[in-house]
């Protein structure tokens, strides 16, 4: 689960007349991830079988057939799946007939669509010369006049004047132009028109009719009658689609599997005799699938293994439980593990869900996200939403058992000095509810001590995934390049971080991040160690469990065991630090000593699990208090307000309650975690073959 799918290296080799049958059989399996192949000096390119053209012009027909009836096949649930031979019987048949059909009909919304549209532009010429106002057979057919009939920037009247005062001009205002009507002598026309083209001047077509608006009326109906004949057309087509989708889906599938075997040589290497293919299966489907092959082909093809180079790079296949492989979605997102890399899938289904849960905690918000998610996993149907929707559905779970740890439903009920039916307009529901901790929330994480805690809890996890990282980091560097390169690279920088750590849990010992007493109402989470844990005199030292035994003296005596443990892991850091990088980059590899401090940034980084919860919380309180302040008395009684105010409110606190943990997790696994040791650059595992939906194998 941690590993990418243990891959072996094979070749499949047979008699030349054998390929169409080995393909057949190869795309059955399912199993074969196919290299492109390299010529040699025997052996070159295959080329494709016979029938692959045809298959692919029918195949390529049936798409557009699909894509204008706007077929989606993953919203499409078969009732039956179809034999691959009754398909084959009937498929030219069918192919016809959806020629007849189909074809036909679309044919004939293209012509109507251009009959409408050349409708649309005979009106869109005739508008112009309706606001003109002069008959159509008046503006042309003339033997000693020439007339210009146009659009133009501006009146040309005054201009027409200069060149000659023989002419007749009709303007009239269009949009924020002019169109226009010149008559003018033939002999001066060129004069004319050369100063209607220096204001922009676009001749108009005249039309071959008696009336603009009889003209008009004709197109109209002629359109209306188009649009019905299209609806027509349309309604019958839909009705098609809906009684012959599966078996056109099954077609176009059992189309593109027929393409996917006919084109197989195209990935194989043949002599005049013989072929060959090369490819990775898994190792666990290795002697299965070599039996059916051999089987299919009575043993006139054989598999082998093949021993493998030191520069292979096998392709990534992710074998997880299903709960596992909804995470895939953010791993492959951000890169294909390498072969020979851990697959973080796994420890991404742990923390996201956690890490979003520990930031929005609250049971309305989480309840809504989950109800939410599964309603829309009835809506999208594709692999890629599953997976996202799962995921927001795992998140949404997480975030209401945080809540109830919290004690926050829309919002938290206890805030100090406020009761709880001033706070929240479920207070006082919930603080019955808790009546078994004292009326108690299990963990008040807006309180000062809560704050404290969290913060201390995630600068504890931030430490801990990064060291976890880097620890994942030299494990992928020493698979590929070594031990002693794994000590250099990261082994270094994790010692660094270590030191880092201790400095950190130094700082926060000195600063008291908890305090004794116990806090009231926090009984059930902690025990009594954790919240003993601060700088102490000697009497106190004394008289208090510690949280570590045997560190009694070394606090009476002042001394901060975590700053002792960071100096020695500081010396060894930075020399296993100038091993590995002065060689590389001489007097500037000191320089870079500085990245270290990075690393003290992004565990600081981590103390965003607890801001942006504590923000989400505030708002939460906020629109409570403020509806509850509007809508009841002593307030203002304004209760229709106050609903809406708590509706829009608690909506968009719960948009951001997505966005911000759900962004802020998915960067907390990407920039401070994936860096450390996920290089990438993997292949994705492709068998030759593909998942059926409407054809069953026989």
């Amino acid at each position: 689960m941690l590993k990418p799918v243990k891959m072996v290296k094979v070749s499949v080799v047979g008699p030349k007349e054998y390929l169409a049958t080995a393909s057949e059989a190869l795309h059955r399996v399912n199993a074969l991830h196919i290299e492109d192949p390299t010529e040699e000096e025997y052996f070159k390119l295959g080329e494709p079988l016979e029938k692959a053209s045809a298959i692919s012009r029918s195949l390529v027909l049936l798409r557009s057939y699909i894509s204008h009836l706007k077929i989606d096949p993953t919203k499409i649930i078969p009732k039956r799946k179809y034999k691959a031979s009754e398909i084959e019987a009937e498929v030219q048949k069918k192919l016809d007939y959806f020629q007849q059909e189909i074809g036909e009909r679309i044919e004939k919304l293209r012509k109507l669509g251009d009959t409408v549209k050349s409708l649309d532009e005979e009106r869109a010429a005739i508008e112009p010369l309706r606001v003109l106002g002069i008959p159509p057979k008046l503006l042309k057919g003339y033997k000693s006049i020439r007339s210009f009939v146009g659009i133009v920037r501006e009146d040309p009247t005054e201009r027409v004047k200069e060149v000659t005062p023989d002419f007749e001009a009709f303007v009239r205002p269009y949009g924020k132009e002019f169109v226009v009507a010149v008559f003018t002598r033939i002999e001066q026309a060129e004069e004319v028109f050369r100063v209607l083209q220096e204001m922009g001047y676009r001749e108009l077509s005249v039309p071959d009719i008696e009336d603009y608006e009889a003209r008009i009326k004709e197109i109209e109906a002629e359109k209306a009658s188009l649009s019905e004949e299209k609806k027509r057309v349309e309604s019958d087509l839909e009705e098609i689609k809906r009684r012959e989708v599966e078996y056109m889906l099954a077609i176009e599938e059992y189309l593109s599997v027929e393409l996917d075997k006919a084109e197989l040589p195209l990935k194989a290497l043949a002599s005049r005799y013989a072929f060959m293919i090369v490819g990775y299966i898994p190792a666990k489907s290795y002697e299965k699938v070599k039996a059916k092959i051999e089987s299919a082909t009575n043993n006139m093809v054989i598999m082998e293994l093949i021993e493998e180079d030191e520069e292979d790079e096998p392709p990534t296949l992710l074998a997880n439980p299903p709960y596992v492989s909804d995470f895939e979605l953010f791993t492959t997102t951000y890169a294909v593990p390498k072969y020979s890399e851990i697959d973080p899938s796994v420890i991404v289904s742990v923390f996201f869900p956690l890490f979003f849960g520990l930031m929005l905690g609250d049971i309305g918000y989480g309840g809504l996200i989950a109800l939410i998610s599964l309603y829309l996993k009835t809506k999208f149907k594709t692999e890629g939403w599953q997976k996202l929707l799962n995921i927001a559905l795992y998140s949404g779970i997480a975030a209401v058992f945080f809540g109830f740890v919290y004690g926050e439903c829309f919002g938290p009920f206890l805030i100090e000095g406020v009761k709880p039916t001033e706070a929240h307009f479920l207070g006082g529901v919930l603080y019955s509810l808790y009546a078994f901790n004292g009326h108690q929330p299990l963990f008040d994480r807006a309180a000062a001590f809560g704050v404290k805690a969290l913060l201390f809890l995630t600068l504890a996890v931030g430490a801990f995934k990064i060291l976890w990282g880097f620890a994942i980091g030299f494990r992928n560097v020493a698979v590929e390049h070594g031990v002693k390169e794994a000590i250099l690279e990261k082994g270094s920088w994790f010692i660094g971080v270590l030191a880092l750590t201790c400095m950190i849990f130094g700082f926060t010992y000195n600063l008291g991040i908890f305090t004794s007493p116990r806090p009231e109402g926090y009984g059930m989470l902690l025990p009594d160690n954790l919240y003993m844990l601060g700088p102490y005199t000697t009497k106190d030292a004394a008289s208090v469990p510690l949280p570590i035994p045997g560190m009694v003296q070394g606090w009476q005596q002042g001394v901060n065991v975590f700053y002792v443990t960071a100096l020695p892991l500081l010396i060894i850091w930075f020399i296993l630090f100038l091993r590995a990088e002065i060689p590389k980059m001489g007097g500037m590899g000191v320089v870079m000593a500085l990245e270290l401090l990075t690393w003290f940034g992004q565990i600081l980084s981590y103390a965003r699990l607890l801001a942006i919860g504590l923000s989400s919380v505030y708002i939460a309180y906020v629109i409570n208090y403020l509806g509850l302040k509007v809508g009841l008395p002593p307030g203002m009684s304004l209760l229709p307000v106050a609903i809406v105010i708590m509706l829009l409110g608690h909506t968009v606190n719960l948009i951001l309650g997505i966005l911000d943990p759900g962004l802020q997790s998915l960067r907390l696994h990407y920039v401070e975690f994936f860096t450390k040791f996920l290089e990438g650059g993997g292949r994705v595992f492709k068998p030759f073959g593909r998942r059926k939906m409407f054809i069953e194998d026989e």
